[in-house]
Parts: C-alpha cells; structure tokens; sequence
C-alpha cells in the first residue's frame, strides 16, 4: 500500500478573527509520489508535534525516511535530509541504513547549522516472532551539520538524560529549539515504564537532564517550545480503548486488540525549566462520553509568552463506532482552539466546524477538516491555516 506526501511552501485557505485571509502559492514541490506505509507502526509523518522543515533566509531543507524493503520492524528505515536547490530538491545527508523506526525531524539550530534528531539502533535487545519483529537497544542524538556546506561535514550533540532510561527503537521523541540562541529541549519515552525523559541544552552548551515526567495518560508525540529557559508542551492521551464495548466493536472490525484511543488533549509548562522544572499538565479538552478522537495541531508561543493551542475534534473516530453506538448523531468535526497564560487556560473554542462522512475506514483521517496550523503575521495576527479534504481546499 502506497501513500503520497507533498510538501506545499504555502498552503490556499487562512483563518484568522473569523474571516478568511488570501494566501498565495509562490511554489508547489512534489518531493516523492509514493513512500510505502513502514510496517513498523510508524509512518512517514508520525512524528507530528516536531518539525520536519526548515527554513533559513531563503534556504529550505526536509527530513524523509522511508523503509528498507525486506528488513524487519522496528528498525527498518533510513533518513534522508533534502535542500532546494535551483533545480529542485537534493539529497545532501542520509544515514547509513535501516537504523531508525521513526521518522527523524530536523531543526535549525542558528543561523548557521541544522541538526537531525536520530535514534539510531546501537544492540539487539530480543526477538518478537508474534509479529516478525526485532527489538532493539538504541541512542537518541542530534548529527548535526554546517548549513552552508553543499557536501555537509557532521558532528554529534548527544542528550543527555537522568535517571537511567530504558532507550529502544520506540522513543515517541519531540524536540524544540531556540535559533536565537541555540537553546535546545528534547524528550524521550522510556517504553518499559512509559515515563518521558526531558532534557535541557543551554546556550553555552551544557545539558540539564530533567527528571522524569509524565502526562496523566501516556501522552503521543508532543508538540514543544523553549524559549530562555521556558518550555511549553501539548500532547494527546494515547491508550488502549478504555470502553469495553467500543474496543469489542474495534475487535471485530480489525481483529487486534491493540487500537489505540486519543481522547484528551494535555498540556504542560515550566516558567523557568532549571528552577521550576515542568508542572503538572491540565487537561485542555477531552472527548468522554463518545468514541472520539482528538489529534494535537500545532503549538505557537506570541512574545508575551501566551500559549496558543491548535488540534483536530472528532465525535467519532469511525464510521462504524457511530452506526453501531449512536446512529442518530452527526459525524461531527471541528478544529479547536486553546490560549493558555501562566498555565491558566484562558479561552477555548472550536474555530472550524464539518462534518465527517460516513466512513467505516479504518482511517481516522478521512474527515473534512483533517489539519492546520498557526502562523503569526509581521503585525502580530495569529492565522490558522487548515486543509479542507471534501471541498479540496487547503
């Protein structure tokens, strides 16, 4: 099964204060037609909440990866860091081989250097016939490189973190940088307890490891910022169906017992991560009562330190779950909205509102509204920009 990934440099349909904004497209690159789903439970772009563009003066560069045919999960894709060149895109940096499990996002460290935030494998931790599968022992790291350089020279800028973490194939990894100042915060889940391991990079170039910390559900890909010090996060609950019923039904339709629920939207900051460390996360929205599912945007920080929240809201996460559960309501879906200060919510509202079809996929991204994300303008403006599926506007 093939799937098709476009980077597009501006996107045709803004929000902003209710009314819709013109956005041109100056250019439209098509960077691969068809990358193969990985096998592996990851995909090419299920890193979410950390960048996979960068954009330095007029320079842009992309991480891709994509699988090794006939290498097992977990570890069975490679990297690839592309630049834009006059002619079209270029591969200037990849990994050696199947190394990774998950995509490998890419930051712009300062003006002058990019680095790629990899896990390679370094050991064999142990076989998972059941599904064909080798675990493996791995090492989160940052290879860096010269942005200037057409043939880029690396060098290693290795985390480090406190207390003794588990470190495999899965890491569910989100990472956040300062270009201003290179200050730089990383995150990685332990998989055997499920607790997430922060570190901090200052700016003269010391690492903090942070201690442990969870969301109240384990929390999936998290969007993150750092900005002198403070760190904000938004991350949405990833469990097992909690509802027997719901997750009987699931059962039946897919025959695994492994369908995962996001039904809460978490959030959590530090004013000052080296003396406060990270607080409690809050609950910014949640879908209780239906077989919902909920999907963290984007996160975007205004320069009086405001948090501004974006994600995805749908009544039902299948088709089959409302026809069977609740066949008279509608299929409904919104994009929401959340501005945080000081970790007080202050407003939430859903700014864009659909309607799924009636799909018995088992997509939960077949939907009318199916993504967006904040942008602010040289004045100030906050816009949402989204993506409209059914109408095929952008």
């Amino acid at each position: 099964m093939m799937t098709k990934f476009t980077l597009l440099l501006a996107l045709l349909t803004a929000w902003t204060s209710g009314h819709a904004i013109e956005v041109i497209v100056h250019r439209e690159d098509l960077i691969d037609p068809a990358i193969p789903f990985f096998g592996n439970g990851s995909s090419p772009s299920w890193n979410f909440g950390s960048p996979m563009l960068v954009r330095i003066g007029d320079e842009v560069w992309f991480s891709l990866s994509r699988p090794v045919p006939d290498v097992p999960p977990y570890a069975n894709t490679t990297w690839e860091i592309h630049r834009r060149l006059d002619l079209g895109w270029e591969v200037i940096l990849e990994s050696p081989g199947a190394m990774d499990r998950e995509p490998c996002p890419l930051v712009g460290l300062n003006s002058y250097t990019l680095a790629v935030f990899a896990n390679p494998k370094t050991s064999f931790n142990r076989f998972r016939p059941e599904n064909n599968a080798i675990l493996w022992n791995s090492r989160p790291q940052l290879l860096a490189f010269p942005a200037a350089m057409a043939v880029p020279e690396t060098f290693l800028i290795e985390p480090v973190f406190a207390g003794n973490p588990v470190l495999r194939e899965h890491t569910y990894r989100s990472i956040a940088v300062n270009p201003a100042n290179s200050e730089l915060f990383v995150m990685v889940q332990d998989p055997v307890s499920e607790l997430y391991h922060p570190s901090y990079l200052d700016p003269v170039g010391q690492w903090h490891p942070q201690p442990p910390f969870e969301f109240p559900n384990r929390g999936l890909y998290a969007n993150a910022h750092v900005r002198d010090g403070r760190v904000h996060l938004a991350a949405v609950s990833d469990i097992q169906e909690p509802v027997a019923e719901w997750r009987a039904s699931k059962y039946r339709r897919f025959n695994r017992h492994w369908d995962f629920a996001y039904r809460t939207l978490y959030y959590a900051w530090s004013p000052n991560l080296l003396e406060d460390g990270l607080q409690e996360p809050l609950a910014v929205d949640t879908i209780e009562h239906r077989p919902g599912h909920i999907r963290n945007l984007d996160l975007l920080v205004d320069a009086e330190g405001a948090a501004h929240l974006l994600y995805l809201k749908k009544r039902f996460q299948y088709g089959f779950l409302r026809d069977e559960f609740f066949p008279d309501e509608s299929m409904q879906v919104a994009i929401g909205y959340a501005r945080i200060e000081d970790g007080i919510p202050q407003s939430r509202t859903d700014l864009i509102e659909g309607l799924m079809g009636p799909y018995e996929s088992a997509s939960p991204e077949e939907s009318e509204l199916t993504w967006g994300r904040l942008h602010q303008l040289l004045n100030g403006t906050i816009v949402v920009i989204y993506t409209d599926r059914k109408s095929g506007q952008n």
